[in-house]
């Protein structure tokens, strides 16, 4: 677990953010990345998942869960931006601040 949960810090601390100032993301903090993946990985806010007052998230995910969002950060850097835009906009319509429905 602990091989998984550096690789998800390692995605969403480091690579995404660097990723972000090469790229079109609409994004680029390690937070709104975490976010976003999360949100997709439960298909709505992930803190109706998740108790916030248990500390870090990713602590909290099961193997399976941390492999669906290690796989899910993967495919951000793989794919066009459109992909991550389109992950971005289905955390904000969850969250209701989406200015498309």
């Amino acid at each position: 677990m602990s091989d998984l949960r550096d690789r998800y810090l390692e995605l969403t601390n480091q690579t995404l953010p660097d990723l972000a100032k090469q790229r079109r993301f609409p994004v680029r903090f390690n937070h709104c990345f975490q976010r976003i993946i999360l949100d997709n990985l439960f298909g709505g806010c992930w803190y109706d998942r998740l108790d916030r007052k248990q500390g870090a998230a990713y602590r909290q995910l099961t193997e399976e869960q941390l492999e669906q969002a290690i796989a899910i950060a993967e495919a951000i850097i793989a794919q066009p931006d459109e992909y991550l835009i389109e992950l971005n906009q289905n955390s904000l319509r969850w969250r209701g601040k989406s200015k498309r429905s």
